[in-house]
């Protein structure tokens, strides 16, 4: 299996996701779009697919090998019909009719090319190790075969760039004219190297379908970043992030061809060398969510000098989905916040991040504490209580509300790490965060200590 082929699966499996992703999450009243560019994708992936399995057939094959050339063109058809009717259909009578009218030429140029496969070459397919190849002629059928690529195409580029310019929304604007940027340069490269110079060299078909990639990813990135689409049901977002990996394969497989072969000199990698890179970055790319969270949870665990609040309140987010354990709560606050101890007294208990001799009495001392005043979180303690902070190791004491604003409980604090006392930065620190952690551990909901 050559570079070729393993990027041009790809490519067919990328174009497949990215159309049922459109279709699914596009709006109600964008639903008719969605569909229109599924349709496109499936003809993308007849292309892709068609132009793989061609260039890649053995001499015996030739029985078979008028059904991947049927893929390429009656696949090409699909694409740019389906492409024009996304951009054009909705915009006026006369952009309608001009659908139509491409529909029927689109149709008549598919059914005569089913009919009789003689209009479109001239002789006999050529199946050979030095590369496989059509001959194709400049006859009646590839004129007009052109001319409906450059007159559908031509007509999809200026529509989706009235749809940019006339956009109320601005990023919709920004993202239609993302789109168009995509579909300009694929239409021009896929006019030199799969209509005009496969009629003398064939060798680079595949060229034409790889800068679909083009499209699909200015769609992708457009639909994701200006919120054409809504990606919110758990499987679409399995598949968005499948689309990411996909995306990533192809880049990372074809800036490893371009190394490889200015290394070492070899025109093509071997079959073996390019299944195994493949497989490799597709495990490192699947992998690449579990080595971030180890990533994150390791640089917030050694910042000892700082705290990475991004991390803990992503952290604290996915706590507060399911029953909160508190000395679980406890032993992450004081890990990535850096403190000797963080304890939670709630109902006359104590959850700390570790052991801690503290007696009912003492705990209910603390408890009484009067409440924090100006509108802040942290208690002052009388002399009993402070005198019972010290013989602890505690630093300080922050009251717990809840969405009422009624307190519930207490968040005990032990010396920082690596410090014999607070700074203002400390302090202002634990502030942002104790309000989300007593939203975590609401007294009203189930808690298991």
């Amino acid at each position: 299996m050559s570079l070729t082929s393993i990027l041009l699966i790809t490519m067919t499996v990328l174009g497949l996701v990215i159309g049922v992703i459109a279709m699914m999450g596009s709006s109600k009243s964008d639903r008719g779009r969605g569909v229109w560019f599924m349709l496109a994708n499936i003809g993308c992936a007849m292309w892709t697919g068609g132009c793989g399995v061609f260039l890649v057939l053995p001499p015996e094959a030739y029985d078979f090998a008028v059904l991947p050339l049927m893929g390429i063109y009656i696949g090409g058809l699909l694409i740019a019909y389906s492409m024009l009717v996304y951009a054009a259909w909705w915009r006026s009578t006369f952009s309608k009719a001009f659908c139509i009218f491409c529909g029927l030429w689109a149709l008549v140029l598919a059914v005569l090319l089913i009919h009789d496969q003689s209009i479109l070459y001239d002789g006999a397919i050529k199946l050979s190790v030095a590369g496989n190849s059509v001959p194709l002629y400049w006859g009646w059928y590839y004129v007009l075969y052109v001319a409906f690529y450059i007159v559908t195409l031509g007509g999809m580029m200026i529509m989706q760039y009235l749809n940019a310019s006339g956009a109320r929304s601005r990023n919709i604007k920004r993202g239609n004219y993302f789109l168009l940027v995509g579909i300009v340069l694929c239409s021009v490269l896929s006019l030199v190297f799969n209509l005009i110079l496969p009629v003398s060299n064939y060798s680079l078909i595949w060229v034409g379908p790889l800068s679909f990639s083009l499209v699909l990813v200015s769609y992708f990135y457009a639909s994701l970043r200006y919120r054409i689409i809504s990606i919110q049901v758990r499987w679409m977002q399995v598949m968005a992030y499948g689309v990411t990996i996909l995306m990533g394969v192809m880049a990372y497989m074809l800036l490893f061809y371009i190394v490889f072969t200015s290394l070492f000199k070899i025109p093509n990698p071997s079959a073996s060398v390019l299944v195994l890179n493949f497989l490799m970055v597709v495990i490192v790319l699947i992998l690449m969510p579990v080595i971030n969270e180890l990533n994150s949870v390791i640089k917030s665990m050694i910042s000892v000098g700082q705290v990475d609040l991004a991390y803990v309140v992503k952290k604290l987010n996915r706590i507060a989905t399911r029953n909160v354990d508190l000395r679980d709560l406890a032993g992450f606050l004081a890990d990535h916040l850096h403190f000797a101890y963080i304890g939670f007294i709630i109902n006359g208990r104590l959850y700390g991040s570790k052991a801690l001799a503290m007696s009912t009495e003492e705990i209910t001392q603390i408890s009484k504490m009067k409440s924090a005043s100006g509108g802040g979180v942290w208690q002052e303690p009388n002399k009993s209580v402070k005198k019972i902070l010290d013989e602890l190791d505690l630093k300080a004491v922050a009251e717990l509300r809840n969405a009422k604003g009624k307190a519930f409980g207490q968040l005990v604090v032990g010396k920082p790490v690596g410090k014999s006392s607070f700074e203002r930065r400390d302090l202002i620190q634990l502030e942002m965060i104790i309000n989300l952690v007593a939203t975590v551990i609401d007294s009203e909901k189930h808690i298991r200590a």
